[in-house]
């Protein structure tokens, strides 16, 4: 069986790769070894209530990489909400998390002098990104000297388990600058790094931008889905490929089962650390080397449904625990839309990284949010959790991301294992377009 394009994955990735492609005129087969397509893309019923697949806020929806290839395929971006603030939650009380030097003056969940000293090493991180390449610095690494206290150090760490999936140990400054909205600073000019120093101390909304699908996140893939061009997209649900055809070097189809699959190039989605054990040929030495650097952060949400609101839980947007008991952050999605709970009922997410086991974790969760949240036992009428790998790639000191290239031609690779930018569905679209460019600079659209 012939097809111009096979994508092997449907989560984010593969549907966004095959939506782009049928539109520029290909006949695409999709691959996909689970029942279900949507990857952490997706959003299913349990008990009157909508889940997502852990939580989530969706970054530059309208002049980011999503909406782009959104506008560009579909001609519009399904109805959303602004997801609102980001919270640290101490016992005192919620506190949006800075966004600018200004933000850290007025934060009142550490001391005056760790806010002097974190300003300032701010400031001074950006100074030095415009003069050198290095980026193989630390969160850890640029903070250590400051004498920071206790909380400060643990509020540190907590946020760059959530930006990174690690500690401030393993996690890049140049991660935590994007938290600033201050991407992609080295090599600037002294204009710009000016320019970059003024946005910082003038306060900017972290969470402007950000947004929340109306319906649940399995919204986005519907709409995916449901814009295929008719008779232009198959997708096989439960099966797996188990092999990439490789012959003199170039990829020429996939075999699932006993059927194989002859196209003109193949879209690999699926975790690229796995990828020697699909293709039929040896994979290069150093690529290999470099793919066995990537690290992956597993991530335990817990899903409840209560009977009625919690009073701490009032308000749009998530928040980050971090004082005592395990670190978490928490969402609210019921009440960006009512439909996603039972009437008058409410949903929330908790989601925390897996340190050591899921065991474990499963069991700090649950006392860490009894012990924040008082009384929300007694409201709980369902429970549901996940437990799921939030990026194919964790971002960290030594991380590799291998882009859009794989070492043999006509097989191109997309995943947030192989675009380092942004997070979660962002990243994933990112990778798209970066291997989208690559297929229209070589030819194949």
């Amino acid at each position: 069986m012939d097809y111009d394009a096979i994508v092997v994955g449907a989560g984010i990735s593969g549907l966004l790769s095959a939506l782009a492609l049928s539109k520029e005129g290909k006949k695409v087969l999709v691959f996909e070894k689970s029942s279900f397509i949507g990857g952490n893309a997706r959003s299913y019923d349990v008990d009157g209530y909508t889940i997502d697949t852990g939580p989530h806020a969706i970054t530059g929806v309208h002049d980011g990489p999503l909406g782009r290839l959104l506008k560009e395929y579909t001609g519009q971006i399904p109805d959303m909400v602004y997801h609102g603030n980001y919270y640290f939650r101490t016992s005192e009380g919620l506190y949006p998390i800075p966004a600018s030097v200004k933000d850290w003056i007025g934060f009142g969940a550490i001391s005056n002098n760790d806010k002097i000293n974190i300003s300032k090493r701010i400031t001074c991180e950006i100074i030095r990104s415009t003069m050198s390449k290095d980026t193989g610095k630390s969160v850890y690494d640029i903070i250590k000297y400051d004498k920071l206290s206790e909380n400060a150090l643990k509020l540190t760490d907590s946020l760059c388990y959530f930006l990174s999936g690690t500690s401030m140990k393993m996690t890049p400054a140049k991660r935590m600058l994007t938290g600033f909205s201050v991407e992609g600073i080295n090599g600037l000019n002294i204009q710009d790094c000016c320019s970059v120093l003024k946005r910082l101390f003038i306060a900017h909304n972290v969470s402007k931008g950000q947004k929340y699908p109306l319906g649940g996140l399995g919204k986005i893939t519907e709409h995916i889905v449901d814009s295929f061009p008719e008779d232009m997209v198959k997708i096989i649900k439960g099966s797996p490929v188990d092999e990439i055809m490789i012959e003199d070097g170039r990829a020429t189809g996939v075999r699932s089962g006993d059927e194989t699959y002859n196209c003109d190039f193949v879209v690999y989605t699926g975790f690229v650390k796995d990828l020697g054990k699909v293709v039929n040929e040896e994979l290069p030495p150093e690529f290999l080397e470099n793919i066995n650097k990537i690290k992956q952060a597993k991530s335990y949400t817990l899903w409840l449904g209560l009977k009625e609101e919690h009073p701490m839980l009032d308000y749009k947007g998530s928040e980050v625990w971090y004082e005592t008991g395990e670190p978490f952050w928490a969402m609210p999605t019921s009440n960006y839309d009512q439909s996603l709970a039972p009437p008058g009922k409410q949903l929330v997410a908790f989601s925390f990284i897996v340190k050591d086991s899921v065991t474990k974790t499963r069991k700090v969760a649950w006392e860490t949010i009894i012990s924040v949240f008082p009384g929300i036992e007694d409201l709980v009428e369902m429970e549901h959790e996940q437990v799921t790998i939030p990026e194919k790639a964790a971002i960290t000191v030594d991380s590799f991301f291998c882009g859009p290239c794989s070492p043999f031609e006509n097989l191109f690779l997309a995943g947030t294992d192989t675009d380092p930018r942004s997070m979660g569905l962002t990243r994933a679209s990112h990778s798209v377009e970066e291997m989208l460019a690559v297929l229209k600079d070589r030819g194949f659209i």
